[in-house]
């Protein structure tokens, strides 16, 4: 049984402000239940006697334990969801005693007594496929809601076009590659800025940097202070405001590392735990070779891991209404990809070690810097919903100071050509050849 499901449920009960809400949950019996099952007898007997659920108090004064002083943000599909898997539980249970207790004596009058129960178990899912023809209003009226769900922006406006508005909390499961050293964590931390600065809250799992080390890379897109002297705690009087500032935001930006996982070990049911947690809108995974697939069989390859890995993100997207943002390394044959122009670029087959997660994602994005010019290009290599024609947008990107201009000729762009923007400006980094772009001695990595 999910005694946690028994008890974020009673809670919604007796919280929420929306009678019909109330009256779905209401309307799962005491049958649904198991360690909790006198609190909801005493909830639904209240219910039926004054025509309202009991109010906090009442409801503590009879039950003092566990405390229900708890806000439960989960949509009610999530509720209607766990009570069945909860009631089917207990179904098995009770199934497994009966075998136990009579089945060798009755095995006849047993199995009929397990297949009524697995009949009745699974008449419990109320889930119903859409039937286009007699649905034709429900699922029309469907995409009209959908897409008046705000999107997140990636932080990059031109992606955000080519995505309709940016990530949808619908389902989406976005997919960037590129070859190490390329750029992959700051476009990472910079959708992860964006997105907080919108108002979304995000998970973001980070195997090989520490949150602290992320923070200024966060701060240097947000703000546009030295990221070379963030990183060696280097901080102004400026940045000290800015961080008192920070503080009073709403929207969370969590950074998950293997150490915050039990065993060190970071699979989907871990991420789906802490996205429902947090809050999260958006999840960010930072390098899916660290994961961990929760399905694995003994010699499964990595083309099965991926699978695994991007199904179950997909299906998560789609249960917590979150956006997932998945980046990867491109495999070593990406050296031999070229542009039209001779230049490297990778593709959806350079993916490491499978070009499933490429053919299971909504968006694929394949990703470089061509560092003579300062500029990172981003191509659209896939796209579910929209025309694709495998546009390249190009930044002029100074990696120090958290700027970047979108630059529709790139090719035009030389290693002289400022790109500051000119309505922001850094007072302690003067425009120059010279700081744009990464020094070696400012030993940051990618």
């Amino acid at each position: 049984m999910n005694i946690s499901i028994e008890l974020q449920v009673i809670a919604r009960i007796l919280s929420t402000t929306d009678p019909e809400e109330r009256d779905v949950l209401c309307s799962y019996d005491s049958s649904y239940y198991d360690a909790f099952k006198p609190q909801i007898e005493f909830i639904l007997r209240h219910l039926e006697k004054y025509g309202k659920v009991p109010d906090k108090f009442t409801y503590q004064t009879t039950f003092p334990e566990p405390d229900i002083n708890f806000v439960v943000s989960e949509p009610l599909e999530y509720f209607k969801h766990g009570l069945v898997e909860n009631k089917q539980t207990i179904m098995l249970r009770e199934a497994a005693n009966k075998v136990i207790d009579e089945g060798a004596a009755n095995p006849a009058e047993t199995w009929a007594y397990l297949i009524q129960q697995g009949e009745k178990a699974l008449d419990l899912d109320d889930n119903k496929p859409l039937d286009l023809v007699h649905d034709a209003d429900k699922r029309s009226q469907q995409v009209i809601e959908f897409n008046k769900q705000k999107r997140i922006p990636t932080g990059f406006p031109e992606i955000d076009r080519a995505l309709y508005g940016g990530i949808s909390t619908v389902e989406d499961l976005l997919l960037f590659f590129a070859r190490m050293g390329n750029g992959k964590s700051w476009v990472a931390t910079r959708m992860m800025e964006t997105a907080q600065a919108n108002g979304f809250s995000v998970l973001y799992y980070s195997p090989e940097m520490q949150g602290c080390f992320l923070g200024t890379r966060f701060d240097t897109w947000r703000g546009h202070f030295s990221n070379s002297q963030l990183h060696q705690g280097k901080y102004a009087e400026e940045y000290m405001r800015y961080l008192q500032d920070l503080k009073s935001q709403e929207a969370n930006a969590i950074i998950l590392e293997d150490k915050d996982a039990p065993n060190d070990i970071v699979n989907v049911p871990f991420l789906k735990k802490n996205v429902r947690k947090y809050g999260a809108q958006l999840l960010i995974i930072d390098g899916l070779s660290y994961m961990e697939d929760s399905r694995a069989k003994r010699n499964d390859t990595d083309s099965v891991k991926y699978k695994n890995l991007c199904s179950d993100l997909f299906r998560l997207s789609k249960q917590c209404h979150c956006g997932v943002a998945v980046f990867m390394q491109a495999n070593r044959a990406s050296k031999d990809s070229k542009d039209e122009s001779g230049e490297t670029f990778p593709n959806i087959y350079n993916i490491e070690g499978s070009d499933h997660p490429a053919r299971i994602a909504t968006n694929v994005f394949a990703m470089r810097q061509i560092f003579e010019k300062h500029i990172l290009d981003i191509r659209m290599e896939k796209a579910r919903s929209s025309m694709n024609q495998k546009p390249v947008f190009s930044y002029a990107w100074d990696i120090n100071t958290g700027n970047a201009r979108y630059v529709p000729n790139a090719e035009e762009v030389s290693v002289s050509t400022p790109i500051i923007p000119t309505d922001v400006v850094t007072p302690e980094m003067p425009v120059s050849v010279e700081n744009i772009g990464l020094d070696i001695d400012d030993s940051i990595e990618f």
